[in-house]
């Protein structure tokens, strides 16, 4: 097992750039197009997500719309996550064709429900005891500062459980294993080596991809907000959030396949293309 980020870095972008036409089509369909629907097809839309918006009347528009939220949500996240997947499938070693990947894609689905269930699982029982003991002390102490600090080993705690499961969905395409506690187990015995460095490098992408994400939406919002508030408004938002999303996704996937292929070393499709 090894760990090196300007090879994980390197290696992610040969994939993209191997697979790009493939992952593409992928990405449009699954992460783009969701995206757009939602902006398009949810009333008010803009309103919800404009941090400038009025918050009682934000709160009067969720009541009413909770319910088309939750099942538009849901049906967006196992779509996109499918498509996550194929991404995954599509520049690992087997070299599956769309139809396979697009198989694998919408296997992996339920189990990927199941891991993402578990990790709030383990978020919320290590968020709890960490934060009930020094409750306890800001209450004792009779200060608020003990519960603004508790709130960063919360967070790193958060960053911690999230760079340990980061390889639960190459595992799952690329071992073939759709059991989600052998999937999440899996991830834990390959980051646990060289946790600190992963956990630091996945740090660094997600700030970098926080802070474009700002800036590009934030751009896209004034112009969308100079079109007024009508379908073409929502359309430039839904694109803007859409491309992010793809753009995002790609990247995203190429480095989870490249550190997987690091920590897990060749597989056997690789070896046998390597020697014959």
């Amino acid at each position: 097992m090894n760990f090196d980020m300007n090879s994980c870095w390197s290696r992610a972008v040969e994939l993209i750039q191997a697979n790009f036409q493939l992952l593409l089509i992928v990405a449009a369909v699954f992460l783009l197009l969701p995206n757009v629907a939602i902006y398009m097809l949810v009333p008010n839309m803009q309103a919800l997500v404009d941090p400038m918006a009025d918050p009682d009347v934000v709160a009067a528009q969720m009541e009413g719309l909770i319910g088309p939220l939750i099942g538009g949500g849901l049906f967006s996240l196992a779509f996109q996550l499918a498509g996550y997947s194929a991404m995954v499938a599509l520049m690992g070693d087997n070299r599956p064709t769309v139809g396979q990947a697009l198989g694998t894609g919408a296997k992996t689905v339920p189990s990927l429900f199941a891991v993402t269930l578990l990790f709030f699982v383990m978020y919320f029982l290590g968020a709890m005891v960490i934060i009930v003991p020094i409750s306890l002390l800001a209450g004792l102490a009779g200060s608020a500062v003990f519960g603004i600090i508790g709130v960063i080993p919360v967070v790193l705690f958060v960053a911690w459980l999230a760079g340990r499961v980061c390889m639960a969905m190459p595992v799952m395409v690329l071992e073939g294993t759709l059991n989600p506690i052998t999937a999440i187990t899996r991830s834990f015995a390959l980051t646990k080596p060289k946790q600190w460095p992963i956990i630091g490098f996945w740090a660094i992408i997600i700030i970098v991809m926080i802070v474009a994400s700002l800036i590009f939406t934030g751009v896209f919002g004034v112009i969308a907000a100079l079109a007024g508030t009508g379908l073409v408004s929502a359309m430039i938002l839904g694109l803007a959030s859409g491309f992010t999303g793809m753009v995002y996704g790609m990247v995203l996937c190429g480095i989870a396949v490249a550190m997987y292929g690091q920590l897990a070393g060749p597989s056997e499709a690789a070896i046998e293309d390597t020697f014959g």
